[in-house]
């Protein structure tokens, strides 16, 4: 079986530190599957609506994708990239590129698995002052 190495990132400001977490993952995982798998990653209460849509950029949205489609029903985009959205009032948009170099499952290796990480953590209730 194939492996994906997924890179999950997230628009930052200039002021904000970059966040990243690149993961592999089997390439029958489904994007519910995914889906839980941010939310443990970023530490996030697993508490509001989320969608998975395909586009050229955030703003540009050419379909959303349903929540059961496994990852190696998606790929390769081609001139696109897949959107994971969590939280539709906070909107939390994270992009999900995947690396194009193929790589074969190990059975020595647990997948889901986070080989690179990027920055701190989000709060998903800062508080904020007054």
């Amino acid at each position: 079986m194939e492996i994906y190495t997924l890179t999950i990132s997230f628009p930052y400001d200039e002021e904000e530190q970059p966040w990243s977490r690149v993961i592999e993952v089997k390439e029958d995982f489904t994007l519910v599957k995914l889906h839980k798998y941010i939310q443990a990653i970023v530490e996030f209460d697993d508490d509001h609506l989320y969608e998975y849509f395909i586009g050229k950029n955030p703003r540009n949205r050419a379909s959303s994708v349903p929540k059961k489609t496994q990852l190696n029903e998606i790929y390769p985009l081609k001139g696109y990239k897949l959107y994971y959205l969590f939280d539709f009032g906070d909107s939390w948009l994270f992009e999900i590129k995947k690396s194009r170099k193929k790589k074969i499952e190990n059975n020595k290796i647990k997948y889901p698995l986070i080989i690179e990480s990027t920055g701190i953590n989000p709060e998903q209730y800062p508080e904020y002052e007054d």
